[in-house]
């Protein structure tokens, strides 16, 4: 009887201890699932904030290439204040992005250097007094800068494609970026930059003489008109703008109200249970306005042209009372189709009255609608009478530069200001711009390159 309660008891404490070690194992386990979880979250952030970087610093290296191309083009000294402020910006942007990647300094040591040398050359042309603001030797070193924003350009492009193929990791360069620097091995992030580097080395000498100033903002938004609205109002509004293509509402609410320029309400429209079925939507205080919505659902395949899809844009202005607008130019990317629309008075194209609306390329929807430029700038434009003709706009261009279009436009100007021009698409050397002669004095106001790429056609 004894040795039986012996065996009973030892076989309880047995089952008492494996149970034990089962939930210790359990405990352990969703322990170890849960840092895990964490890590990787912590991963994809750390890969999306180097992604970013890259990526930006790409985005402002190309606007750097095209603005030296606009400075080869331009035929108005004039001009040469507001190319150079904006290259200034590009270039000093591009830098600070490319100093976030994890790459060791002797191996981008000669990109960062070309474009401080840019930046730097582009601050000191804008310090000039009027009358020599460009001259024949700047010219030569702007071809030369020209050339290697080029070569940048290209390797970038390389360098992205790699990354897009998982050639490199930008997370696993970082975690190794100290060994390979005590080992002297390069990953292949490295590898393509040193490529990149090796081609920079040839830099024109510059020599800095130069101020820029810096471009006022708008100060009031004379697009926003009406009374004051609630709360309640504001989202019904919000509700029948949004193009939900018959998705159903499971939740509405208030996030943080909007301040600044144009005060708004802002809400939140749940249409499903993942973390990306919520459209955000801005609408303005006074009257009641759409400012902006967005809607970041997954995009399937592309089942609709680009021409349906810009039709339906339209379709969408009108339907919400906004007429005359014209469409512009367009960007296609990740099954999505974005419309650049400008307000049209007459028969003058009003460019800062801008609105932008994206297009689902799977079924049409709108997914987002941006009017912040529209309500900053528009309002009724008494037009002056133009001074000059097309024809005598046509003859202050460039002579190198041969007209496809043209057609007449208001365009914003440094400050406050918009003036009347004349707008030309012209050609020269294979590139493409946008060039506009004010329509009253027959200056050179501005210059755009347009940039055409598989996704459409960028305004740069």
């Amino acid at each position: 009887m004894y040795l039986q309660y012996r065996r009973e008891k030892m076989k309880n404490r047995y089952n008492a201890a494996i149970i034990t070690f089962a939930v210790l194992f359990g405990v352990a386990a969703l322990w170890g699932v849960f840092q895990a979880k964490e890590r990787r979250v912590a991963e994809t952030q750390l890969e999306n904030k180097y992604n970013r970087a890259f990526y930006e610093s790409m985005q402002r290296s190309k606007n750097v290439e095209a603005l030296l191309s606009k400075g080869l083009a331009s035929g108005s000294p004039s001009n040469i204040d507001n190319l150079f402020a904006d290259l200034w910006y590009n270039a000093s942007a591009a830098q600070e992005n490319l100093h976030q990647l994890p790459l060791s300094h002797q191996v981008v040591a000669q990109t960062s250097k070309y474009l401080t040398q840019v930046g730097d050359y582009a601050y000191a042309i804008t310090k000039r007094e009027q009358g020599t603001k460009f001259t024949e030797r700047d010219r030569t070193i702007m071809r030369d800068l020209y050339g290697k924003a080029k070569t940048l350009n290209r390797e970038m492009g390389v360098v992205q494609r790699q990354a897009a193929t998982g050639t490199f990791h930008w997370g696993e360069v970082k975690a190794k970026l100290d060994t390979r620097l005590t080992k002297g091995s390069l990953s292949g992030a490295d590898r393509s930059f040193q490529r990149i580097d090796s081609q920079m080395q040839e830099i024109p000498v510059l020599i800095y003489d130069g101020p820029f100033s810096d471009h006022l903002d708008r100060a009031k938004p004379l697009g926003v008109t009406g009374k004051a609205v609630t709360a309640e109002q504001a989202q019904k509004v919000a509700r029948s703008f949004i193009d939900f293509k018959g998705t159903k509402i499971s939740d509405v609410k208030s996030a943080k109200a909007v301040r600044g320029k144009i005060p708004a309400y802002s809400f939140e429209f749940r249409t499903g249970n993942k973390p990306t079925d919520v459209i955000t939507i801005n609408v303005t205080k006074t009257g009641g306005h759409v400012v902006y919505y967005t809607n970041p659902r997954t995009v399937g395949e592309a089942k609709i042209s680009d021409s349906k899809a810009s039709s339906l844009a339209e379709d969408f202005l009108k339907s919400r009372g906004i007429k005359n607008m014209v469409p512009t130019y367009t960007m296609k990317t990740n099954n999505t189709f974005t419309i650049s629309f400008a307000y049209k008075q007459g028969d003058v194209v009003i460019y800062p009255d801008l609105i932008k609306v994206l297009v689902a390329m799977d079924n049409g929807q709108v997914l987002t609608y941006d009017a912040l430029g529209f309500l900053m700038s528009h309002h009724k434009r008494d037009l002056p009478k133009a001074k000059i003709s097309m024809d005598e706009a046509r003859k202050k261009l460039n002579p190198e530069l041969k007209v496809k279009a043209e057609r007449m436009a208001v365009i914003p100007t440094a400050g406050k200001h918009e003036v009347l021009t004349y707008e030309f698409k012209a050609e020269m050397k294979g590139d493409t711009f946008l060039v506009y002669i004010n329509a009253l004095n027959g200056n050179e106001e501005r210059i755009f390159k347009l940039l055409k790429t598989s996704y459409g056609t960028l305004v740069l």
